[in-house]
């Protein structure tokens, strides 16, 4: 109750302000306005009593300006300006108390100078307590330089000034860097707790996650023993039955249960082929190299392996790419996307046309896979054309297209090319691959 009483002028500046140092500067402000207001009121009582009457004059003047003070602080006046407006008030006391009322030294006077120099560097910041520090002394080193006569002792506060007056008056100051040191320090032991209590919990994350990267370099080994053994034990046998089917097709054409087969296994190990090729390199982790490719020659190689579905599918390839088209890319990477997007437009064609073809810009070379089937569905075809690399839908559109299309759009980003979709006139679906040059 009595905290929020004193700290009430400054309630709003409180509000408003996050740091830790700034709130205890703006508390030291509160109370110290308070302590002001307590004791310049019981001087102006004492002098009054003591009958001297210039006292009694200046500690009025000063208890109105305090009220003001009060009043602009209670309204949010900047607490930042307040101090310098404090810092103001104490400098003029100590220039009055030298050269005007006191004209020589007393303890009051020089404890105004620890309080100045004290509540610049605290209450500003070490700039402004340096300016402040040294405009306080000046007026005492040009006191001395002005040859003033000097006492013998230094009294304890201004002529006239009675016991308690002097007392009321030591009180004062020495509360006040009291209440500095005592906010400011506490506000250090706050933030240095508080920093600990961080320092625990950082320590804490760190080793959580010192644990899981052992946990995931553990899986990372576990991942590499699997991809090496399903490259061993599935996509050698896969190369095998191709092999084996191929043959067997080429030797009985007639046999359509054969061709198949063939078809299919071919199919089937390409696809395998193409996935562990994308999950080593994914799982090496290692820069993608760029080569120069020849176009015509890669599509001229895709078009082979798809060469017996699409004689399946009545389909016929046109590779449209002339030779001498370069770009310098990754060729594994776009050999899968070629293959995959080749395969994709086979799929989905009968008695059609699938040909590749390209166009040459000053900043870009697009790599068109057409087809003339019967289009792509349009919210696929709008997740190509976005930066998206979650498949849109409810898993109809991934069980329709497979893996290819994820796999494609992740690949694009690592060779630092884009997709878009396109409907081809007059049927079917246009995909460019976007290269820049």
């Amino acid at each position: 109750m009595i905290r929020s009483i004193l700290e009430w002028p400054v309630r709003k500046q409180l509000e408003t302000e996050p740091s830790i140092l700034n709130r205890a500067r703006i508390k030291v402000l509160s109370y110290a306005l308070n302590l002001k207001i307590l004791t310049t009121s019981l001087l102006l009582i004492f002098y009054q009593m003591e009958h001297y009457h210039v006292q009694a004059i200046r500690a009025a003047v000063l208890l109105g300006i305090i009220v003001v003070y009060y009043i602009a602080v209670s309204y949010g006046f900047p607490w930042r300006k307040a101090v310098h407006a404090a810092m103001a008030i104490f400098m003029a006391i100590i220039w009055t108390n030298l050269y005007v009322f006191q004209k020589g030294f007393d303890l009051v006077t020089l404890q105004y100078l620890v309080v100045v120099s004290v509540a610049g560097f605290y209450g500003l910041g070490n700039r402004w307590g340096v300016i402040y520090s040294t405009f306080a002394v000046v007026p005492f080193i040009a006191y001395v330089l002005a040859q003033q006569h000097l006492a013998g002792y230094i009294s304890w506060g201004p002529h006239g000034s009675g016991r308690i007056t002097i007392a009321i008056q030591l009180f004062q100051n020495f509360t006040l860097i009291v209440l500095i040191n005592y906010f400011f320090f506490s506000s250090f032991y706050d933030t240095i707790n508080d920093l600990d209590a961080k320092t625990v919990e950082l320590r804490s994350s760190l080793q959580y996650l010192e644990d899981s990267r052992e946990r995931l370099e553990t899986e990372y080994t576990h991942q590499k023993h699997l991809i090496a053994s399903i490259s061993h034990d599935i996509k050698s046998p896969l190369r095998f039955l191709m092999t084996t089917t191929g043959r067997l097709a080429r030797n009985h054409p007639d046999l359509s249960t054969v061709r198949a087969i063939s078809q299919s296994s071919y199919r089937l190990y390409h696809f395998m082929k193409n996935l562990l090729e994308y999950t080593e390199f994914r799982y090496k982790n290692s820069d993608v190299q760029f080569t120069y490719l020849d176009m015509n020659e890669m599509v001229e190689q895709k078009f082979a392996i798809f060469t017996q579905d699409a004689e399946v599918n009545a389909n016929r390839f046109v590779n449209e790419v002339t030779p001498g088209v370069i770009i310098k890319n990754n060729a594994q990477l776009v050999s899968i996307i070629l293959h995959n997007l080749i395969d994709n437009a086979n799929k989905a064609t009968n008695s059609g046309t699938i040909s590749v073809t390209y166009q040459d810009f000053r900043d870009e070379l697009h790599l068109i896979v057409k087809d003339t089937g019967p289009g792509m569905d349009a919210t696929v075809s709008e997740w190509i054309n976005s930066d998206s690399k979650q498949l849109p839908g409810n898993g109809n559109a991934a069980q329709k297209f497979g893996m290819g299309l994820l796999i494609v759009k992740e690949i694009s980003t690592l060779i630092r090319a884009r997709l878009q979709a396109r409907p081809n006139e007059p049927n079917g679906t246009a995909v460019h691959i976007i290269f820049m040059k």
